[in-house]
């Protein structure tokens, strides 16, 4: 099952309706706090950690009482032989919560800088309290120092709810943040850990849910899960799978139109042809000759209509000939009722300079750049709204959308999912190529398809230490997916 993902607002709107309804703001964050607090302890005897100073930054806010309450319950739980646990207050708490917690904390060791602590053992874990989900506002200079000084310590570090001074909704820092090997989310997963830069600075997200959601509260997105294996009936046949036109390839550029054909054969597609430049059929064959050739340039309209899937786009080029040939498929695409279109690499290029709505079966594949242009916006502005880019995207060009990138965020015209998978060494050429082979390859939902691609890049580049080559992706496909 999913898992939802919320704005900042939401989550706020959400404690405050639970505190109108004669819950304690209190309760609640001692609630957190033993959340918090079991999972340090989990994190400790998962990583058999014997002995360990265990520091607690200290904000003014909510965010610092949690600190506060989790530094108390971890000195009440563990053994303070073998875990001296102190806490860091650079300024003393304003909020009413905040004060109570504080006061529940004598005989826990406290200082106001990293300075004063006293180390005894080798390992240390600092624990992030100093903003949490409520900041939105440029940090000042004094605050931007304590961050400063908090990524200057050695050690694990985890964030009690968000890094503080992450933005919460846009996942950019303000403009520095906490750089944390865990992030222990409480309530509900909040947006800023998967937009942005995020995914630089957030380490392991651990969503911890305190309270039942009501009706009024509302995601904006869902976490993807990993998706299960296709199964097939032991009587199918290769009709049964679909078939499947890769168009592109350009004479001067055949390795994307020959990955993604591979690829899409690989994920289980019943019969692929690619639809090249014939410069690329020799190559093409000696891939994979599985894969069915055709010449590009006797390619005629009607041609297209004999297929289920088709993918078009990769290494196309952007000349004469190129348009050409984009404006003979779109043609195409618009008025027949494939399975699925996947437009990508230049096929994009083309639909910024000759914008046009797209029926709900076509899938569009752009990184920021591609975004960028085809809004007529910055990078900049891409990468600092994801989600507000993927509506925009939507609504001039209608389709189904995927920004890829860290956390690529898909929609399916009805619901957005971040995939938490993927690493970066899949930041490598071809590695968008594969992802349209498989789009039309496997026949799955389109948020399904872009976390197999995500979680093979992952199978790919485990122990990995300068790079991967897309074009194996395709080896991991018949022993991830399809069991082989």
């Amino acid at each position: 099952m999913t898992v939802p993902i919320y704005t900042a607002k939401a989550v706020k709107d959400w404690e405050n309706r639970w505190f109108a309804d004669g819950n304690s703001s209190f309760g609640l964050m001692k609630q957190a706090s033993l959340a918090l607090c079991l999972q340090v302890i989990d994190f400790v005897n998962k990583n058999n950690i014997a002995q360990a100073d265990i520091i607690a930054w200290c904000g003014v806010g909510n965010n610092g009482g949690d600190g506060y309450l989790t530094a108390k319950y971890l000195v009440d739980r563990l053994d303070n032989e073998h875990f001296n646990v102190q806490i860091i207050a650079p300024n003393p708490p304003k909020s009413v919560d905040a004060v109570r917690a504080r006061l529940l904390c004598i005989g826990v060791p406290m200082r106001d800088d990293v300075g004063g602590v006293i180390r005894k053992f080798e390992k240390v874990i600092h624990l992030d309290a100093l903003f949490g989900n409520g900041l939105d506002r440029k940090l000042d200079k004094a605050h931007q120092d304590i961050i400063h000084a908090f990524n200057a310590q050695t050690g694990t570090k985890i964030a009690l709810d968000v890094p503080s001074g992450l933005h919460p909704d846009r996942g950019i820092p303000i403009p520095v943040c906490a750089d944390v090997d865990m992030t222990l989310c409480v309530m509900g997963l909040k947006m800023g850990l998967f937009v942005g830069v995020a995914k630089d600075f957030v380490g392991q997200v651990v969503n911890l849910p305190l309270i039942p959601p009501d009706d009024e509260l509302s995601a904006v997105a869902y976490l993807s899960d990993k998706p299960k294996p296709p199964t097939r009936q032991s009587t199918a046949h290769k009709g049964d799978f679909g078939t499947v036109a890769v168009v592109g390839g350009h004479r001067r550029m055949g390795g994307a139109v020959i990955m993604a054909s591979q690829m899409a054969m690989s994920m289980g597609a019943g019969r692929v042809t690619a639809i090249c430049h014939a410069t690329h059929h020799s190559a093409m064959l000696t891939r994979s000759p599985n894969v069915m050739v055709a010449d590009i340039d006797e390619m005629s309209v009607e041609s297209l209509a004999g297929f289920d899937r088709v993918a078009f786009g990769m290494g196309l080029g952007r000349d004469v000939w190129a348009e050409m040939v984009f404006d003979k498929v779109m043609d195409r695409v618009i008025h027949h009722a494939f399975d699925r279109v996947v437009l990508d690499a230049d096929a994009l290029y083309f639909l910024a300079k000759n914008p046009c709505k797209l029926p709900n079966h076509v899938i569009c594949t752009p990184h920021s750049a591609e975004s960028a242009r085809l809004l007529g916006v910055s990078v900049a502005d891409v990468d600092n709204d994801k989600l507000g880019t993927l509506y925009r995207l939507h609504e001039r060009h209608g389709g189904q959308w995927v920004i890829k990138g860290a956390n690529t965020l898909s929609f399916d015209g009805t619901r957005v999912q971040f995939c938490p998978f993927g690493n970066a060494f899949m930041a490598t050429a071809g590695m968008g190529d594969v992802l349209a082979g498989m789009l039309v390859g496997l026949d799955m939902n389109v948020h399904d398809v872009v976390a197999w691609h995500a979680v093979m890049g992952d199978r790919l580049a485990d122990g990995a230490m300068f790079g991967i080559h897309a074009y194996d992706m395709a080896d991991v496909a018949g022993e991830m997916v399809l069991g082989g």
